[in-house]
């Protein structure tokens, strides 16, 4: 049952990519932050209105508000990062490297508690990284160095911080036994406040270079996240959904968005793109096999 509820966040998952990058591109990245975030909060505690739970998923500890606030903090950073690169960047490119938060996950554990891969797993790696090169020779072609670029650096700090938000998201939600409303509220609340805050802060020392141009999917950014992330909280609910099939399967929201972007946005080198993404996904999945 999980995987239905998954699978559906994957889709409205794209759809929110597409939005995201149209909202973005060449624009001011921290009022788009706090429009969309605040329109996705507005709508939510409406349907919570509508349906009579928002009293209950109001009600929260002490020390949950606290465990909820570091994931607002978490999943802050990652959208800023991935928001920055996604400025510049073809979304063809960006949020491919945004799926790979998986093999970083393999890494970590690699490093830090020891995990030898098999045969097949490390098979799975090399896939990864020639999907990675693969992306840098694409990349080139359209004057883009992976190596040096800093809106690429943004968009695999961004999938660092997405890969540690999916390990936070089981604890507080099935080790936590956290609501889904009540985690997905005050998520929305806290991102709502942090926006708030850095955009106060950046206004104040005049740090942000680009101006700010309304658009409206700003807004539907926020929405299509909401209902993204509604339908994920519910299916990493479900007891003993597996965290690390469920993250992957949600990944796979990155072929849809492959192929709308690259018709949205008239988006270049998709042949090659196409199999650097066919190589980071296939990698994706046999990181994920126990053989």
């Amino acid at each position: 049952m999980w995987t239905t509820w998954i699978l559906a966040s994957a889709f409205f998952l794209a759809l929110y990519d597409i939005a995201k990058k149209a909202s973005v591109q060449h624009n001011a990245v921290l009022p788009v932050l706090l429009i969309s975030s605040s329109a996705g909060t507005v709508v939510y505690a409406t349907a919570l209105a509508a349906a009579g739970a928002f009293g209950s998923a109001m009600h929260v500890t002490p020390h949950q508000l606290l465990l909820i606030a570091a994931k607002s903090a978490i999943v802050g950073t990652s959208w800023a990062l991935t928001y920055c690169a996604l400025r510049t960047l073809p979304v063809t490119i960006a949020t491919p490297i945004r799926a790979s938060a998986p093999a970083l996950v393999f890494v970590v554990a690699f490093f830090m508690y020891g995990e030898r891969p098999s045969a097949v797993q490390g098979l799975g790696m090399l896939l990864v990284f020639a999907g990675y090169w693969a992306f840098g020779l694409a990349g080139k072609r359209e004057g883009i160095d992976f190596l040096h670029s800093r809106a690429v650096w943004f968009a695999v700090g961004g999938m660092a911080m997405s890969a540690a938000s999916s390990i936070w998201d089981k604890f507080i939600l099935q080790k936590c036994a956290i609501p889904v409303e009540t985690v997905q509220l005050w998520f929305q609340l806290g991102l709502v406040t942090l926006y708030a805050l850095l955009l106060a802060a950046q206004r104040l020392l005049h740090l942000e270079r680009n101006t700010f141009e309304w658009r409206h999917t700003i807004p539907a950014t926020g929405v299509l996240l909401v209902a993204a992330d509604w339908l994920y909280f519910h299916g990493l609910a479900i007891p003993d959904a597996p965290i690390s099939a469920g993250s992957l399967l949600r990944r796979f929201s990155v072929v849809i968005t492959f192929v709308l972007g690259a018709a949205v946005f008239h988006e270049h080198n998709l042949k090659r793109k196409g199999l650097a993404l066919a190589a980071i996904l296939a990698g994706v999945i046999l990181l994920c096999l126990k053989v």
